[in-house]
């Protein structure tokens, strides 16, 4: 065993989370069950939700993503039955029953104390709106937590800020299909997002973006076990970010095939 190893249970506190935060948990835990597993340590994805609930109390909010596309690829949706597509703790969360999920066919999120009923109750029918679970996070401070993954992968604020800025090469798409609710009742309802003009070739390059954040102090950037940790204020690091989707062709948050010139003339 590693004698600086440091227990997964113990990555909250590491990152100085406080009692009350809000904080938006992403992860990507195979390094974090490989580091353990190394180090005599069974990880359980469990333990690492129940570590972030005792740092923050109470008081504070813990969101796991929960993301599914079938409603916008296959046109169904089931509150109760359709798993998680990004990452094995939001699944864990699921099957909680101290976590609720929040509405939102796509981009859905399974939530944890103070702020849970009103996250909850939000009937967003666009997955970046202003009355989204994303603008909670931006007016209520959410601290981003990614563990084991980086911007690129995990930093979905990114097309909250998108849309806040009316970038031109998204445009508003609805899609229509089966969702099952939470009591079991089956409806057909009609939900947006802003898609992407495919014909302008745009390819994430969210990590650009994530140095100047650092850079600026909106975030941190950690080792823990020799797993890479970060840690994002979202609120602070939100004018950054429309800084550079409004007034700089996002040159740290995108390539295109074309012309930056031409796609916003």
């Amino acid at each position: 065993m590693d004698e600086a190893y440091i227990s997964y249970k113990k990555i909250a506190s590491e990152l100085n989370i406080k009692p009350g935060q809000n904080v938006y948990l992403s992860s990507d835990i195979l390094a974090l069950a490989w580091t353990a597993g190394q180090n005599g340590e069974t990880f359980e994805a469990e333990e690492l939700i129940d570590s972030f609930q005792r740092q923050i109390t109470a008081d504070g909010t813990l969101i796991i993503p929960s993301f599914h596309f079938d409603f916008s690829n296959k046109g169904s949706y089931d509150y109760r039955k359709t798993p998680s597509s990004s990452g094995a703790l939001g699944n864990a969360a699921l099957k909680r029953n101290d976590f609720r999920r929040t509405k939102h066919p796509m981009h859905s999120f399974c939530v944890w104390g103070k702020g849970q009923e009103i996250l909850c109750e939000m009937e967003n029918l666009n997955s970046f709106g202003e009355d989204s679970p994303f603008a909670w996070m931006h007016e209520n401070h959410a601290i981003q937590v990614l563990v084991g993954t980086d911007y690129q992968r995990s930093m979905t604020f990114v097309h909250y800020v998108e849309y806040m800025a009316d970038v031109p090469y998204r445009f508003p798409k609805e899609f229509t299909g089966t969702y099952v609710e939470e009591s079991g009742r089956e409806t057909q309802r009609t939900y947006q997002y802003p898609a992407r003009k495919l014909e302008l070739g745009s390819i994430e390059k969210f990590n650009r973006i994530g140095r100047k954040l650092e850079e600026q102090g909106t975030a941190e950037c950690y080792e823990i076990n020799g797993v890479p940790v970060k840690k994002v204020m979202l609120a602070e690091s939100y004018p950054i970010i429309y800084e550079d989707a409004k007034y700089n062709m996002c040159r740290n948050l995108y390539d295109f095939n074309r012309e930056r010139e031409w796609i916003w003339q």
